[in-house]
């Protein structure tokens, strides 16, 4: 587990809770989780946080100062990374459903798979409303054609992204796309059709991603598109570049939708931690 950070404070306590429920639900089953903490140069209590948290639970690390943005932090902990799967959680996203997490690694390495891959929800704080959802669906048999769909614009949320971990760090982040390295990584593994048989789907939610960050608003929106273009064509993806984020924008103009995420039993707000 990778989480990069940076001046945190405020959303880094449900983070570093929710790998600790994943953790222990994974250690019953004789499996050890590492979290990696890369913070960017906090200037507020982020780090004040992780220590005692990792004080407490020795499985988490931290390092400190690296500069050059959140892909660098990534591609750095990658590289200190030294689990069989990789899953980069963003220091404001949860696991929300820490029993479903443990499954899907569990049922993964069962598989001998190589990527896995889970929907998502958004939710949006202080109230924890649950926004709407990224669904994925199970893989069809014929994976020629699944890379076919990917080939016209099918793409996965990476907050719901696992992957071995030396495959992960061999693909690494492409750090010249400041908002769309992830979505060029993840597109780059899952077109392999070497890989195609070795991916591993849950349908069920197992993280929460809070909306907002460095793609929300419509400068960001605007130079995302254009990194999607160029992603899409080096990749030799025939979707419109342009799709992805004006639905993003959509998607955050809605209202609110109940219930809140502890309504659906899943995570709490977090305590002082």
């Amino acid at each position: 587990m990778i989480t990069p950070c940076l001046n945190a404070a405020a959303t880094i306590s449900d983070t570093l809770r929710s790998v600790a429920a994943a953790t222990a639900l994974l250690a019953e089953h004789g499996h050890q989780l590492e979290h990696w903490i890369i913070d960017g140069g906090s200037s507020d209590s982020t780090l004040e946080k992780a220590s005692r948290h990792a004080e407490r639970f020795p499985f988490c690390r931290i390092k400190e100062g690296v500069g050059g943005g959140v892909y660098r932090a990534m591609n750095v902990g990658l590289h200190l990374a030294g689990g069989h799967f990789t899953h980069i959680l963003n220091a404001d996203d949860m696991i929300i459903d820490p029993k479903g997490y443990c499954a899907l690694v569990r049922d993964g390495l069962n598989q001998h798979a190589l990527i896995l891959l889970c929907s998502i929800v958004y939710f949006r704080r202080p109230a924890y409303t649950l926004r709407h959802s990224w669904d994925v669906q199970p893989l069809p048999g014929d994976r020629n054609f699944w890379q076919g769909l990917l080939r016209s614009g099918l793409h996965y949320p990476h907050p719901g992204f696992f992957a071995q971990t030396n495959l992960y760090r061999t693909e690494g982040f492409d750090e010249r796309y400041s908002l769309s390295a992830d979505y060029k990584l993840m597109q780059s593994l899952l077109l392999r059709p070497d890989l195609a048989m070795r991916v591993s789907v849950c349908t069920s939610h197992l993280v929460g991603m809070a909306e907002g960050g460095a793609t929300a608003g419509l400068a960001a929106i605007l130079r995302g598109s254009r990194q999607l273009h160029a992603i899409n064509r080096e990749l030799g993806i025939r979707d419109s570049y342009w799709r992805r984020y004006p639905r993003k924008l959509w998607r955050r103009l809605q209202p609110f939708q109940p219930p809140v995420l502890a309504g659906l039993g899943l995570l709490p707000p977090a305590s002082n931690q």
